[in-house]
């Protein structure tokens, strides 16, 4: 199992069950003589929502020069697919230790930083397309936008939209027109 702990903090769901759970995790900490925290996630099943709120959190625990380790187990299928993602993306260890067996098994099983694969000009264009979500631009006015030769822009949106980190879609107003967005969720990859 995994070593020494100065603290434990754990999500869980409103749910009966979740609360249940709750109280006996906090238990068994307070009898090792670990402090314990935990967060009620309001919709388990927001794997957006829960992977921003756990990374926020995250991030803020890193800055303060702690350790951590996630261990990933119980809770709903996306509330530890969420944890997981965070993992990946803040290159955090974790494991899994089985509910019957109490064997831990290391996560993620590839270890890399999703986020590294990204030029400094693709973080930029998509960046740039997060912050100005609500806008819509066409490759040109994006080009523009950044201050790109349009041949340019169009080579890092092609390697954009092969990666799913962007889509082309007709324009609302115009549908004649292709306009240029961010795919779901992509924002936490830029973190």
């Amino acid at each position: 199992m995994t070593g020494h702990l100065d603290r434990v903090v754990f999500y869980h769901s409103d749910h009966a069950k979740s609360r249940d759970a709750r109280s006996k995790v906090v238990e068994f900490c307070r009898g090792l003589g670990v402090p314990c925290t935990a967060f009620e996630v309001s919709d388990a099943y927001d794997l957006l929502q829960v992977a921003g709120q756990i990374r926020a959190d995250v991030r803020k625990e890193k800055s303060t020069g702690m350790d951590l380790r996630f261990n990933i187990a119980g809770g709903t299928r996306l509330m530890s697919s969420a944890a997981l993602l965070v993992c990946i993306l803040e290159g955090i260890p974790a494991t899994y230790v089985h509910d019957e067996t109490y064997r831990e098994l290391a996560l993620p099983l590839l270890r890399m930083t999703y986020g590294e694969g990204l030029t400094r000009k693709q973080r930029e264009v998509l960046a740039f397309l997060v912050k100005n979500r609500e806008k819509s631009f066409s490759e040109t006015a994006l080009a523009r936008a950044l201050g790109v030769h349009k041949a340019t822009m169009n080579h890092h949106l092609r390697k954009l939209e092969s990666m799913g980190t962007i889509e082309r879609q007709a324009d609302p107003v115009d549908g004649r027109r292709l306009v240029i967005v961010p795919a779901p969720g992509i924002e936490l990859l830029l973190g």
